[in-house]
């Protein structure tokens, strides 16, 4: 999906695209996994290279997060917590997407086989792409307005998240969310229901950016 929107006037306009998310749960007993609505491989995960933020890349990601959290509590669910381990599978495939120029969402049932992920039972991923300079709260608005994106971002069943933002030398921004849920996790099922998108507690095209 590909929307053409106004940005701040201090930013160049650019093409802003957000993949549509995919889910997988193992389930608890038995054997075989689940996916929600939409889930369904595209392409192989990046390789088990490790990927590293510059501070720019980082305080987005962080941004990121924040905002995620505000519009979790502003619907009464229960925050996320920052996973290291999510954040470098996020940002080695923010990378790889601007390696290869395309958004795509990676093969979630193969990240669950990594041993650096064997404590989590589920992931969730939502990508994101913008041809020129945004900052993290158009990233977040851009997930946040999509249907499909919000299954994640409000979906009751994560606990963990890892935000990766890739700032690519030719201007395009690439990010990608890893949502987990983690063994035995203390939380309710996950959800295929899409959530209203009203209200919406972090709607401003602001915060920190790659410059």
């Amino acid at each position: 999906m590909t929307a053409r929107r106004a940005l701040l006037p201090a930013l160049v306009a650019a093409v802003l695209a957000v993949g549509g998310c995919v889910a997988v749960e193992v389930p608890v007993s038995g054997p075989g996994t689940e996916a929600t609505p939409g889930a369904g491989a595209t392409a192989s995960p990046a390789p088990e290279t490790s990927v590293d933020a510059s501070p720019a890349e980082e305080e987005m990601a962080r941004a990121i997060l924040e905002r995620v959290d505000a519009e979790r509590v502003e619907r009464g669910l229960a925050p996320v917590e920052w996973d290291e381990d999510l954040a470098a599978v996020a940002r080695a495939w923010s990378a790889e997407m601007a390696e290869r120029d395309q958004l795509a969402h990676q093969d979630i049932r193969a990240l669950l086989q990594r041993d650096r992920l064997s404590g989590f039972q589920g992931l969730g991923e939502n990508v994101f792409r913008a041809t020129g300079p945004v900052p993290a709260g158009t990233i977040h608005a851009g997930w946040m307005r999509s249907d499909d994106h919000r299954v994640n971002v409000l979906n009751p069943g994560w606990d963990r998240l890892g935000v990766g933002v890739h700032c690519a030398p030719d201007g395009s921004v690439w990010a990608t969310q890893e949502f987990g849920r983690t063994a035995g996790a203390d939380r309710p099922a996950v959800e295929t229901g899409t959530p209203p998108q009203e209200p919406v507690a972090r709607p401003a095209d602001d915060g920190p950016t790659c410059g």
